[in-house]
């Protein structure tokens, strides 16, 4: 006769390290929750010890989540290779900060392995991955293809979210204030490239930091000393084109920079620094033009705000919004298929009690 196997046999200990995690909880402060020892909660977690039925409650109960989660079996990402210079200094930033984001996003990935298996996703474009030695180093030249690729027109990009997403790009809005990131990406194998962006940033930098990390997804596979400086120039290139920009730079000043920026929908300080990089201006100039902005607080707040004009992420809202709407799932519904509380999801995803209708488009 078969044997009949508890709940607790079928427990995936690592899932309630990364959910403590997720809420920034300590072992110490999760083991008084639940009313064990520290020691003994660190042996469950590296499943040593065995944990009753009654446990499995408990953990439930103190880290607000359906038991449900701790039974899933998915595979753990540790920090992203876009930000291995951030993770090497993290005891600067903190252990606990950057481990609660890796572990939210790990959580992340799994529901999105979820939503996928409600839909045929089949992007308009591909998504390109370039050797940089097979360009000789030129980031700019691999930044024209991928505009190219995906029929980009010249001048500025009014929505990259929109382009990212037509060659099935997925991003997701983040809290990363207290991390120092402004965003990270994903190259995993059977999901879509995935892009984890800061939403507390500037629509400018917002912009910025998603070139940045598509740099990322198409150039680079291993850390290298020189993949953030590749990215940088990827983004300037794919968002600012030397053969569009170059002649408006011409002569640039703080206030020209100012009536730059909304229409190439970038920063003034990185309209500056393109001037420079397209030997427009020299270092020399550039450096005054940045103290000057120092003088006047534009480092830190710029006179001009970009619009967002609906370019927030859409294509998880679409997946949500076609459950709901196509196939009759509630929030309650999604909730327990995302192992969480429906307050929980609702914060993650900025869902709505009535969402506007999105519909994936075959």
């Amino acid at each position: 006769m078969a044997k009949l196997m508890n709940e607790s046999e079928l427990i995936h200990p690592e899932m309630i390290e990364v959910r403590r995690k997720m809420l920034g909880l300590s072992q110490k402060e999760l083991a008084l929750r639940v009313s064990i020892t520290q020691s003994t909660l660190s042996k469950i977690e590296q499943g040593l010890n065995p944990i009753t039925d009654k446990q499995i409650d408990l953990f439930s109960s103190a880290l607000e989540c359906p038991k449900s989660l701790f039974f899933q079996k998915s595979r753990l990402y540790g920090g992203p290779l876009s930000a291995t210079p951030m993770f090497k200094k993290k005891a600067c930033i903190g252990v606990k900060v950057l481990d609660k984001l890796v572990d939210e996003i790990n959580i992340r990935i799994i529901h999105l392995r979820k939503l996928l298996d409600f839909i045929d996703f089949e992007p308009k474009y591909i998504f390109p991955h370039y050797d940089l030695d097979d360009y000789d180093g030129n980031v700019e030249e691999i930044a024209k293809n991928v505009r190219k690729a995906w029929h980009i027109p010249s001048g500025p990009i009014k929505n990259i979210i929109s382009a990212l997403e037509r060659a099935g790009c997925i991003v997701m809005d983040c809290d990363m204030e207290h991390t120092g990131l402004s965003g990270v990406s994903y190259y995993i194998s059977g999901l879509p490239p995935l892009i984890f962006i800061n939403k507390n940033q500037s629509q400018d930098n917002y912009r910025f930091t998603l070139a940045h990390e598509l740099g990322h997804l198409v150039m680079h596979r291993i850390p290298t000393p020189t993949m953030e400086e590749e990215a940088d120039r990827f983004a300037a290139e794919f968002l600012m084109p030397a053969s569009d920009i170059k002649s408006d730079l011409k002569n640039i000043t703080i206030e020209k920079a100012a009536y730059l920026k909304p229409f190439w929908r970038a920063s003034m300080q990185s309209l500056i620094y393109r001037a420079k990089t397209l030997k427009v201006i020299t270092a020399g100039q550039e450096n005054y033009l940045n103290r000057q902005m120092s003088l006047q607080g534009y480092r830190i707040n710029e006179p001009i705000e970009i619009e967002i004009l609906g370019e927030k992420p859409t294509l998880i809202t679409a997946i949500l919004n076609y459950m709901r709407n196509e196939l009759d799932y509630d929030l309650d519904d999604i909730a327990k298929i995302f192992f969480l509380s429906s307050k929980e999801v609702e914060q993650l995803y900025n869902l709505k009690p009535s969402m506007p209708i999105f519909r994936i488009v075959q």
